[in-house]
């Protein structure tokens, strides 16, 4: 019985590890087929994120800027696969080009995260920004 309860032991540590280095977990979500969205944009932290089979989890690195919380808010578009963000949501992720991994602490962050904040937070899409990029879009992370 000890045995078993081992492994729940290391909850508590994984979690304050996660806390204090900025990141935080959340599952995957089924984004709308289309209409417009609001999304709260993180750093993907690539190392600890598992995108692909049957249980994919999202590990997200904070904004050190801004206490480790989200970036910022985004607003867009869903079409078939992506979501296409709107003119000013667009310039802030094309600002953060090249400058993740000094503003998540995180060397290996390179891809954002779009996360719906509702009753329980969900990742639905990611993207890379590009600084010379005329249109931003974000792929479906559940299809």
């Amino acid at each position: 019985m000890a045995r078993r309860q081992g492994w729940r032991l290391l909850i508590p540590g994984v979690a304050l590890a996660l806390l204090l280095t900025g990141c935080e977990g959340v599952g995957v979500a089924d984004p709308p087929g289309e209409g417009t969205a609001s999304y709260q944009v993180w750093g993907l932290n690539e190392s600890s994120s598992e995108l692909g089979g049957d249980d994919p989890t999202v590990v997200l690195n904070g904004d050190l800027e801004r206490d480790s919380k989200a970036f910022f808010a985004v607003d867009g578009r869903w079409r078939e696969q992506s979501f296409v963000l709107d003119d000013a949501s667009a310039d802030k992720v094309r600002a953060l080009a090249g400058r993740l991994p000094e503003r998540t602490g995180d060397p290996r962050c390179e891809r954002l995260v779009l996360v719906d904040d509702g009753l329980v937070d969900r990742a639905v899409a990611v993207l890379t920004p590009e600084a010379d990029a005329t249109t931003v879009s974000a792929a479906r992370l559940a299809d």
